[in-house]
């Protein structure tokens, strides 16, 4: 019988290998566990004989298949992106409706740029990858009620001994609203929000930008995102040792992205939350005025991480606004703008009103992390600015 489908057949063509079946591995150590069993040693064979010709021409001919998503990190890995299905005639259909988003004669990657384009998109790993073509799904196709939510992510290492990772992702439904809806407004999320996000060395010799520190940050955004893990995303645009997470690259794209990224919180969390328009302009106020305090006090971000109830929310918010009193003159002009103390006690005002809602109160703790952090790097951002204007 056939180790793959349980048919009987009557004679073999190949032996069971990653050629035709990926997931097989070349060697004992990695096909099988290894057991003893008195005194001699056990394991599975290298190669199955018992494949049938069948399953090995099912196999050899999925690779022929124009819609599989591939990204390849040269000298590192592949990743093949495989949605699934119980119906074959629907996975068909959700292929041929994605097939032209994709250049599948690009080496590494093979999500278009544009429909209409050659160019493809050159993201970091599993993830903003996956994002990445939701995004031009529904920017680009009309049928897209014909979306899947559920993936195969299959890692391919380089090298001659390949131990392939299989990884199963269901994304929920209200995340790939999320995603429709920024998309249907003109926001592509990966495009004009994530890759926004940059990694900025405090003391640069050489390079500000920290790229390979920039990826990681996205993939996990991206990650964040797919996942619906809000605490996550917020935790990725933390300052860390060595330097902090950038929004801003030029003067004119400053509040395109500002204003994008706030959309995005406002789908993902606020709306869900019951606040008012008042209650919002609260909150980013507040964030400026984090921001601000946290300039030279970092640890008072880090705090405010760490909050994992009310009554550490409120301790966090009391330190914040002791470091706010006590700024000297100097510092109150130069953070003028930023700097609105009514919004800390209105913060205060609202957690007393939501104390039993545990959710609220650690939502509301990730979005303040969030805008503080974006404020932080805006603060950076014109420092630099102001620094450079006058050595010049």
């Amino acid at each position: 019988a056939c180790i793959i489908c349980g048919r009987s057949f009557s004679k073999s063509i190949k032996k069971l290998q990653q050629a035709s079946y990926p997931l097989v591995t070349k060697i004992k150590s990695l096909s099988g566990v290894r057991s003893y069993k008195d005194g001699k040693f056990y394991s599975l064979k290298e190669y199955f004989d018992n494949f049938c010709p069948m399953c090995y021409l099912v196999g050899i001919i999925e690779w022929t298949d124009k819609g599989i998503i591939y990204r390849t990190m040269p000298g590192e890995k592949s990743i093949l992106f495989l949605p699934q299905s119980d119906n074959l005639l629907e996975l068909r259909r959700f292929k041929e409706t994605y097939h032209p988003l994709l250049n599948t004669n690009h080496r590494y990657h093979n999500i278009k740029v544009k429909r209409e384009s050659e160019e493809t998109e050159n993201t970091y790993g599993s993830f903003s990858t996956l994002l990445c073509f939701y995004e031009k799904f529904f920017s680009y196709t009309k049928r897209n009620d014909k979306v899947r939510n559920s993936w195969a992510m299959i890692d391919i290492p380089f090298g001659p001994v390949k131990n392939i990772k299989l990884n199963n992702i269901e994304i929920s439904s209200s995340i790939l609203q999320i995603i429709k809806k920024l998309s249907e407004e003109k926001i592509n999320i990966y495009k004009e929000i994530i890759e926004s996000f940059l990694f900025f060395n405090d003391n640069p010799k050489g390079a500000p930008i920290n790229w390979e520190l920039t990826g990681e940050i996205r993939e996990n955004i991206s990650e964040a995102i797919l996942t619906d893990n809000f605490r996550f995303f917020a935790k990725n645009l933390l300052p860390r040792k060595g330097g902090h997470v950038g929004v801003y690259l030029r003067d004119v794209m400053q509040k395109d992205v500002k204003k994008n990224l706030e959309e995005l919180i406002y789908l993902w969390r606020l709306k869900n939350m019951g606040l008012n328009e008042k209650q919002l302009e609260t909150i980013k106020s507040a964030g400026r005025t984090i921001a601000a305090a946290s300039k030279s006090h970092r640890s008072l971000l880090y705090k405010l991480d760490k909050v994992k109830d009310k009554t550490d929310l409120l301790d966090a918010l009391r330190q914040i606004s002791r470091r706010i009193a006590g700024l000297k003159p100097e510092e109150k002009k130069k953070y003028k703008g930023f700097i609105y103390s009514p919004a800390l006690e209105d913060i205060v005002s609202l957690i007393e009103q939501h104390e039993r809602d545990e959710k609220f109160i650690e939502d509301l703790k990730n979005i303040l992390i969030i805008f503080s952090c974006v404020e932080f790097s805006r603060i950076e951002y014109l420092e630099e600015k102001k620094e450079g204007e006058e050595n010049e």
